[in-house]
Parts: structure tokens; C-alpha cells; sequence
């Protein structure tokens, strides 16, 4: 009889796993804002070494070359192009010759503070306020900025590594290997908009990547992880070949190809139970 471990590696053996992070703390930075979503570089770069040794680590326009076999396949991506991420995080792929995909939102771009970061470093990001926020303000910065200002909360300026990044580092990101995929254009729920303002957040910045970097991929990764059946058919119209959740785990024959499963990193997730997720023991 396997063992759990035994049994566990051989279920995941072939199969595919795309991870979603977002930020990347550089060493001697103290975390702040949405806690979840900032991860420490030490403890990124010790992830890394994980895959290294457990899984093949493949780019995303290596999703669809031929069956897997073997190993896991996992394919690393980020969202909203932090500056940490575009600094620290490539810094540590880099140093092990490791392949990821950066899904950028354009309008975030050299942001000194993203809503949700400046929201939690202030303690006013409950559930209840996340969720008035995304569906009420439609998760528009524009819109939850004229919340804050009514309600009183001032949004200050996060550290420079959580500010969104620049054209220039997202330069040097694709010089050191990375590609680029789109996360809308200003990073709205799109479940909630008009088909006029769909189509803008969908087309407006995969013409800004490829106008700046033609190899940009034609993959996206929604916002929030937020959908719609509505919002598959316009991706997949707009001409994208996929796109992705920012939950899901382990990616199975069958998925749909606009709303694509990944496992979503959390900053508070132990090495130990990063390696159980990936050797298949606990769901994704």
C-alpha cells in the first residue's frame, strides 16, 4: 500500500498548478498594508528552491507544449506589478534562472498606494468594507477614493516597494526573462461594469503592452479573481486565449479556458505547508 506522501506525488504527477502572487517584501522591509498579499523575499526565495527540487518550472507560453509528464508542472505568475515584485521577486528568479508571468493593470502603474493596501495599513479593511468596496464601488480606485475622502479616511502613501510599478522596472522584468500578460486596465471588478467599460478594461491594456512589448501574451488574469459568464465571453472576444482565477488550486482536464484555476499564495502560508500543497496532500 502507498504511503500518503507516495500517493499523494503520484496523483499530482504530470498535472499542472499555476501559482498567483502579488508583492515581494525586500529584505530588512517590515510588511505592511493587505498583509496577505505582501510575502517576504527570504521566504519567496525559499519557495523557489522548493520548486526547484520538487517540479519543472515552466513559463506560461509553455502552458500548452504537449502533455506533461513526469514532475509537476507549475507555472509562476504575479499580479497587479508591484514594485517589490517587479525588484525583490525578480532579483530571486533570477539568481535561479526560474521563468514567471507579470499581469499587469496599467492605470496601477507607479501608484503610490494601492486602495486596499492604504485601506489595511490604517485598519479599515474589514470583510464588510472589502465587499461594499468591490461590488457597491465596483473596486474603481476613483470610486472607493471618493468613499474615503466622504467617509472621512485619509489613504496615505505606502513604502516604495507596494507602490505599483514603473514602465522602466517592468522593462527590466522582461530583459531578465519575465513575460507580460494584462489585469485589466485599471483594475475595476469587471463582473460589474457596463459592455462598454468591459471591453475598455479588456482591450485598452493588452494594446498598451504590445505597443511597448510586442512578445506581451495574450492571457489574462482577472482582478480580484472576479467574473462572470458575461466577462469569459468578452475576454475571449477581445482576443485573449485564456485567463486565469486567483483561486482554484490545481489546474484538471476540462477547466474552462476563461476562468482557469490557480493557487494563490499567501504570505501567511508556511514553507512546510507551501510543500504540502505542492505535493498534493492538501487542496490548492
Amino acid at each position: 500500500m502507498l504511503g500518503p506522501a507516495r500517493w499523494a506525488r503520484r496523483r499530482v504527477r504530470g498535472r499542472t498548478l499555476v501559482l498567483a502572487y502579488h508583492d515581494i517584501v525586500p529584505r530588512g522591509e517590515r510588511p505592511s498594508g493587505d498583509r496577505p498579499l505582501h510575502l517576504r523575499q527570504e521566504e519567496f526565495g525559499a519557495q523557489l528552491d522548493v520548486l526547484a527540487r520538487e517540479a519543472d518550472v515552466i513559463s506560461l507560453a509553455e502552458l500548452d507544449s504537449g502533455a506533461p509528464r513526469g514532475r509537476p508542472r507549475v507555472v509562476i505568475t504575479f499580479d497587479d506589478a508591484y514594485a517589490g515584485a517587479l525588484t525583490a521577486g525578480i532579483e530571486e528568479l533570477s539568481r535561479r534562472g526560474l521563468p514567471a508571468t507579470i499581469f499587469v493593470a496599467p492605470g496601477l502603474l507607479g501608484r503610490r498606494d494601492l486602495w486596499w493596501d492604504a485601506l489595511a495599513d490604517i485598519g479599515e479593511l474589514t470583510a464588510a468594507t472589502r465587499e461594499r468596496l468591490l461590488h457597491e464601488f465596483r473596486g474603481e480606485d476613483s470610486q472607493v477614493r471618493s468613499w474615503a475622502r466622504a467617509s472621512g479616511i485619509d489613504l496615505s502613501a505606502s513604502p516604495a516597494w507596494a507602490h505599483g510599478g514603473t514602465e522602466e522596472q517592468l522593462r527590466a522584468a522582461v530583459d531578465a526573462g519575465c513575460s507580460l500578460g494584462t489585469h485589466s486596465w485599471s483594475h475595476p471588478n469587471l463582473a460589474t461594469l457596463q459592455q462598454d467599460e468591459l471591453r475598455e478594461e479588456l482591450v485598452r491594456p493588452l494594446t498598451w503592452l504590445r505597443e511597448r512589448f510586442p512578445r506581451a501574451l495574450p492571457w489574462m488574469a482577472y482582478p480580484y479573481g472576479l467574473e462572470s459568464p458575461g466577462v469569459r465571453t468578452a475576454t475571449r472576444a477581445a482576443g485573449y486565449v485564456g485567463a486565469f482565477l486567483v483561486g482554484g488550486g490545481w489546474m484538471a482536464a476540462g477547466d474552462d479556458r476563461w476562468a482557469l484555476p490557480r493557487f494563490n499564495v499567501s504570505a501567511g502560508l508556511s514553507l512546510a505547508g507551501f510543500r504540502i500543497r505542492l505535493a498534493g496532500l492538501l487542496p490548492g
